[in-house]
């Protein structure tokens, strides 16, 4: 705690005390803060950088190992901002199509292509039976263009006789036209 009042004090030339300790203690542990504090603690530390006995001057220059075993910091909220409408060193990698799809997009669009073979389903199995219908229709104009022709006309008046054949004729031609 003495070494945080004493960088507050040190960074800043005010003469107010430190009065942000309870967002301190919330912050330090973040992993966007831990770089920060573990470079203030180890500026002033010597580190042998070779088994000669050379070590690093009082300004801590980091050797490789050090500097690859650090955490990443996260990304800040501006950083955040441009890279998503694609500003900056980060720019976002975007297909044609825009960014990567959430997995409530991704859901949907299969969801849809479901539902389009589905319909597409039902609509083939609607032309097959609006077919096997027609086919129906047409057998049972068959059966009654066979009953009537096979029918006995010798009784019949001049008048039925004209409506026999008619019917016969207008049967005929629906046949033919299909």
């Amino acid at each position: 705690m003495e070494k945080a009042h004493l960088w507050y004090k040190n960074q800043s030339n005010q003469k107010k005390p430190f009065t942000l300790e309870y967002m301190w203690r919330e912050l330090k542990d973040q992993p966007k803060w831990r770089s920060i504090i573990k470079k203030e603690e180890n500026k002033n530390k010597r580190t042998k950088i070779s088994e000669s006995g050379a070590y690093t001057s009082s300004s801590n220059q980091e050797t490789e190992e050090e500097s690859s075993n650090k955490e990443r910091r996260p990304e800040g909220q501006k950083k955040a901002k441009e890279r998503l409408k694609g500003k900056g060193k980060g720019k976002a990698q975007s297909s044609p199509l825009g960014n990567q799809p959430s997995q409530n997009i991704v859901l949907y669009n299969e969801a849809m292509k479901i539902k389009a073979e589905a319909l597409l389903k039902s609509a083939e199995a609607t032309a097959k039976s609006v077919e096997a219908k027609r086919e129906q229709i047409r057998m049972e104009k068959w059966q009654a263009y066979i009953k009537l022709e096979e029918k006995d006309t010798s009784n019949f008046s001049g008048e039925k006789l004209r409506r026999h054949e008619a019917m016969l004729n207008k049967l005929s031609k629906e046949l033919a036209e299909e």
